[in-house]
């Protein structure tokens, strides 16, 4: 099995569906800076790197100092083209640690909605053979530029920043495919102030809540099952 180090930024914000879908298949190590676990030094012994999301951002490291060890980490990986997966605020932090921008946007995306697929997506190694649009889960105010050299994959009309490319293996979602209906009504309770200053309506995010997430676990068996390919 793949040696995956996933680092988790946030309790109600795991792999959901993506750990799943990749079930015999890779052994996902959780570090949880949040809480003071300390990241390794290095990537040496790791097959593979997941950064999930959570409700920091990118440029508040003097309130969340573990920021600054993770885009550390991203950085080493960046200069070996090592396999990364960046969920949401671990796409942000792969844009930073590439020496792009990453900034409040001028909108708030909450809740379910769809992303359009690039030319570039249709023979991507993650994306290859996802319908577009593509249905997501959205929850995010950040957004970021694209780090120079990266190739976009996805975009709508709220961001056209959606998920990109970094080299051949470093992947950054900034939307959410591992949402499960265990996932979606914690958030919809955690979340519910965040959501609402949104213009949206919380307890609606529950609607057909199965058959929602099940689509979106299509994409997501795609996605980590091409990455663990990488």
């Amino acid at each position: 099995m793949k040696k995956i180090l996933t680092i988790q930024n946030i309790a109600c914000e795991p792999l959901g569906s993506l750990a799943d879908e990749a079930s015999g298949l890779a052994d996902f190590t959780y570090v949880h800076p949040e809480k003071g676990e300390a990241l390794p030094a290095s990537l040496a012994g790791w097959e593979g790197l997941i950064v999930l999301g959570g409700p920091m951002a990118v440029y508040e490291s003097d309130r969340h100092p573990f920021l600054a060890a993770e885009l550390e980490l991203i950085n080493q990986a960046i200069s070996a083209d090592f396999p990364v997966l960046g969920i949401c605020l671990g796409s942000q932090l792969i844009a930073a640690a590439g020496g792009a921008r990453v900034y409040a946007g001028e909108t708030r995306e909450a809740g379910w909605g769809e992303v359009l697929l690039s030319d570039a997506a249709e023979t991507d190694e993650l994306f290859g053979g996802l319908p577009s649009p593509l249905p997501v889960f959205q929850l995010h105010g950040d957004t970021f530029d694209l780090p120079a050299g990266a190739v976009r994959l996805a975009g709508n009309d709220a961001y056209a920043n959606q998920a990109f490319r970094l080299g051949r293996n470093i992947y950054g979602l900034q939307f959410h495919v591992e949402m499960t209906a265990e996932l979606a009504a914690r958030w919809v309770r955690i979340y519910r102030t965040y959501i609402a200053e949104a213009s949206i309506e919380p307890e609606n995010l529950l609607e057909d809540l199965e058959a929602r997430c099940q689509v979106l676990r299509s994409a997501a068996k795609r996605i980590i099952s091409g990455f663990l390919e990488l």
